[in-house]
């Protein structure tokens, strides 16, 4: 098994965080590769399996309307909206849908990496509770795809040597370091690393910094020492708890620590949560 997520993993992911958070029916979301449309690719509570893999192009439908804006649409009654074009209706019907927000995953203004949809089988528009539940997940993952979309196509073009020939490895490497900074996932960084051990003159480093835990590495470790629950570090950092446990699994395989308690006695000597 790769040590990896790719974008589509990435996305499966952060539909089951969606769903647990917010406590939904259905949600559902598919990649965009292209200006013109995008295809559902990844559904969960789902009742058949008429949308999976449905092409939805630019202007048709809400997520349509959402990939040509590039802003979050929303329909309390699907069935009878005016505010949306209705080519897909024979598709969404099996679902029994009502409300449903369509939402781009990535940089507001620009083109999004995922669309996702938050839907309801009740016709009660859905409520700010449910859109602050689902923020924190939404941010967590465009970051996410960004990153692993960016690892994606520069690991294509180095496996396939199709980077050109003037490439320096050293440049290769810094720019690898350079999205792996932006990475929350710690799945994603581990392929880095071995993506870096595989340049000429890397070795086995890992990438460059002044200690080999991220960010958030560090503070979940620090909340840990501390005796917080990975529940209680959930909430205080913002992630679900299954983020915080990747970030803490991650951290216990680079400190060498069989637990987490040891794992932040190793970071706290060795002076990485100063």
């Amino acid at each position: 098994m790769p040590d990896h997520l790719a974008p589509q993993e990435v996305l499966s992911r952060g539909l089951d965080d969606l769903r647990r958070v917010t406590g939904l029916p259905l949600v559902m979301g598919g990649l965009v590769r292209s200006r013109e449309h995008f295809t559902i690719s990844e559904l969960r509570g789902a009742l058949t399996t008429s949308l999976h893999q449905l092409r939805v192009r630019q202007g048709e439908g809400l997520g349509g309307k959402t990939l040509a804006t590039r802003r979050p649409a929303a329909v309390s009654a699907y069935p009878r909206s005016a505010a949306i074009t209705h080519r897909y209706d024979r598709w969404v019907a099996p679902e029994r849908l009502q409300s449903v927000v369509s939402i781009p995953v990535g940089a507001e203004g620009r083109q999004p990496s995922a669309i996702v949809y938050l839907c309801d089988r009740r016709s009660e528009r859905l409520g700010l509770a449910v859109v602050d539940a689902a923020r924190p997940v939404l941010a967590g993952l465009a970051a996410d795809l960004g990153a692993a979309t960016a690892v994606e196509e520069r690991v294509r073009a180095i496996s396939l040597r199709a980077a050109p020939a003037t490439d320096d490895p050293h440049d290769l490497a810094r720019e690898l370091r350079q999205v792996a900074d932006l990475t929350t996932d710690p799945s994603t960084r581990a392929r880095l690393e071995a993506v870096l051990a595989r340049l000429p003159g890397q070795g086995a480093r890992r990438p460059a910094g002044p200690h080999p835990l991220g960010r958030r590495e560090v503070e979940v470790l620090r909340l840990a020492e501390e005796g917080a629950t990975n529940v209680e570090i959930a909430d205080a950092l913002g992630l679900v708890e299954s983020t915080v446990k990747s970030y803490m699994k991650s951290a216990m395989a680079k400190l060498g620590a069989e637990n987490r308690v040891k794992a932040a006695r190793a970071a706290r000597t060795q002076g990485l949560l100063d």
